[in-house]
């Protein structure tokens, strides 16, 4: 299944070049109330020049997947907390490791730049809200709801 898995920072321009991989994302994690992907490449890039946000890469030895995560100071409680933007793992790489070593390299990485803890969102019901139900460490927080305006 896979060959060497490698985990890396890459820019998100690189999920950009994915065409396929980030068609896959889009056709399962949307929401359709909001409408279509439409990734803005440019405020991307001034995130990831902020230094508030970091996409990172899972490759074996092309892009199987891609975790972003951003991280500021949260006002109301005045703690740098990380919140992921996005984490995906093609499906057909869904049994590796990839998943799992995409949190543990982006946990890690957060760590290091001084957060104190991590925010997961996750797709009402979908796989990821599952896997992160059956780990004791991760704590349901939060339910989102998005009303059209």
């Amino acid at each position: 299944m896979l060959e060497k898995l490698t985990i890396l920072p890459i820019s998100f321009q690189d999920v950009l070049n994915a065409k396929e991989l980030l068609a896959e994302y889009a056709a399962e994690c949307s929401i359709p109330a909001i409408g279509s992907i439409n990734p803005q490449p440019q405020i991307y890039k001034s995130l990831e020049d902020a230094q508030v946000m970091q996409c990172f890469g899972a490759f074996d030895p092309d892009l199987i997947g891609f975790g972003n995560v951003l991280m500021s100071v949260f006002p109301h409680y005045g703690r740098k907390i990380a919140t992921i933007e996005s984490l995906f793992v093609a499906h057909a790489h869904r049994r590796s490791s990839a998943g799992p070593e995409l949190m543990r390299v982006i946990e890690g990485f957060v760590k290091d730049a001084g957060c104190e803890g991590i925010l997961y969102s996750a797709p009402a019901q979908g796989k990821l809200e599952r896997l992160l139900e059956t780990k004791k460490q991760y704590q349901r927080t939060n339910a989102v709801f998005y009303r059209s305006l």
